[in-house]
């Protein structure tokens, strides 16, 4: 099992032991699913946490981690060598991207994985759209595969717009 799965194993843990209700890997490891691997040093995991008001906590997902002896770093949970970013849903697009995730097959683990059209969005949120996460989105969008359909509706439900020129 290699560092991704043990990772990956770790968050099913979490899901199983009912910290969390569900989760999607975001970000540049998401974007290696549907596209060209780009550069990271760590693994976002977008989670809906158990409802607990609304004071959002992280304390029960760093206990966990505890329990378990993983290292934590900042804000990562460092598994198998693999720091993991744990990112509760901040807002309605990233609750839906969770919700439509694709369940994807990892070597021997089931993934679930933000859809493309779903990063796209992700990546045009105003709090969010760097360079780096425009690049993301260019390459994103030369899938041939890609929904332009659902990308057209997600983007203009959420008041988001693609970049000029791309």
């Amino acid at each position: 099992m290699d560092t991704f799965e043990r990772a990956i194993a770790a968050i099913t843990d979490l899901q199983q032991d009912g910290i969390i209700d569900d989760y999607a890997i975001g970000g540049a490891m998401a974007v290696a699913f549907w596209s060209e691997p780009t550069a990271t040093f760590d693994l976002d995991v977008f989670v809906e946490l158990k409802s607990s008001g609304p004071l959002v906590s992280l304390e029960p997902i760093y206990s966990w981690a505890r329990q378990r002896d993983y290292k934590i770093q900042s804000e990562h949970i460092v598994i198998g060598g693999l720091p993991v970013q744990i990112i509760p849903t901040p807002d309605r697009l990233a609750e839906e991207a969770v919700a439509e995730a694709a369940s994807l097959v990892y070597g021997d683990s089931q993934v679930r994985v933000i859809r493309p059209e779903y990063l796209i969005a992700l990546f045009l949120e105003p709090t969010a759209r760097t360079a780096k996460r425009l690049t993301r989105v260019a390459m994103l969008l030369e899938l041939e595969s890609l929904d332009r359909r659902l990308l057209t509706d997600i983007l203009q439900r959420y008041n988001l717009s693609l970049p000029t020129p791309l």
